[in-house]
């Protein structure tokens, strides 16, 4: 089973058509089966759209618009004859035009659920975060992933990324098979006694479970969040409740391996089922 998360930056990007249809290239050449999304946007004014055959709504779904990245992204690989489920959830407003939020594409169907994990639900408030949860129960172990966009490190447990993990943490706790988390943590892994530290108290790192590792750091520049940054950062993940045969932790859309379509890298994981 191959796993892709990207922080998309989506509509912010220069040439932000191009670098979707790159993303969906690489998607399709590797055959990937499930991708997990974070900015991905809509803007406020765009015009609602139809759902597509393929969307797995949520109970209290915000509209989907034409312009919503990811669903742009699935018509593009549906033309090319590629089939993907999807879900939304957004978070808050971004930028002041867009709709934020996070995404899930997958090519099996699942039960999609957004999960508010931020002490405040004010969409205008960009603190606001929803967790987009997918959950798959025609698999031998039922398997839940989430598309994840914390907050950053705060000293108050009332807020940010410590008062957020324990809201997703009380949710895992009621599955009963296999939970895997994507995502932008916001939470350097070289940070001692922060977020990073806080997660592998329960999750483990897929990175330091792979046979093989190509590249580790996801940014490499001054990015949205991030403007006083110097230094590689390692700050998309994907971590697994419970112990997984992990063939590959591979660095992507880094003009290596993948061309750079994002502010962030993104992350592709090979596991051997």
């Amino acid at each position: 089973m191959k796993y892709i998360s990207l922080n998309t930056h989506s509509w912010m990007e220069e040439k932000p058509l191009q670098k979707m249809k790159e993303t969906a290239e690489f998607i399709m050449a590797n055959d990937v089966e499930m991708i997990a999304l974070q900015e991905v946007n809509q803007k406020i004014e765009a015009s609602i759209s139809d759902k597509s055959a393929t969307f797995c709504s949520l109970n209290e779904q915000v509209p989907i618009k034409e312009d919503n990245y990811a669903r742009l992204l699935v018509a593009y690989l549906e033309e090319k004859g590629f089939t993907y489920y999807w879900g939304w959830t957004c978070s808050h407003i971004g930028y002041d035009i867009y709709e934020e939020g996070s995404a899930i594409l997958s090519k099996y169907p699942f039960k999609a659920e957004s999960l508010l994990v931020s002490p405040t639900n004010d969409m205008t408030d960009y603190h606001t975060r929803q967790i987009l949860l997918a959950h798959f129960e025609e698999f031998e172990t039922p398997l839940t992933i989430a598309s994840c966009h914390f907050s950053w490190w705060s000293d108050n447990q009332e807020e940010g990324f410590y008062y957020e993990w324990q809201q997703l943490l009380e949710r895992i706790k009621e599955e009963k098979g296999q939970v895997m988390l994507f995502g932008d943590f916001n939470a350097p892994s070289h940070l001692k006694n922060e977020g990073y530290d806080l997660v592998k108290e329960t999750m483990t790192d897929m990175f330091e479970m792979a046979d093989k590792k190509y590249g580790s750091y996801t940014v490499d520049q001054t990015i949205d969040g991030w403007s006083d940054n110097t230094e590689k950062l390692r700050i998309d993940f994907g971590f697994v409740l419970k112990p997984v045969d992990v063939l590959s932790y591979q660095v992507i859309f880094n003009d290596i391996t993948g061309p750079i379509v994002s502010d962030h890298l993104g992350i592709m994981i090979e596991t051997a089922s």
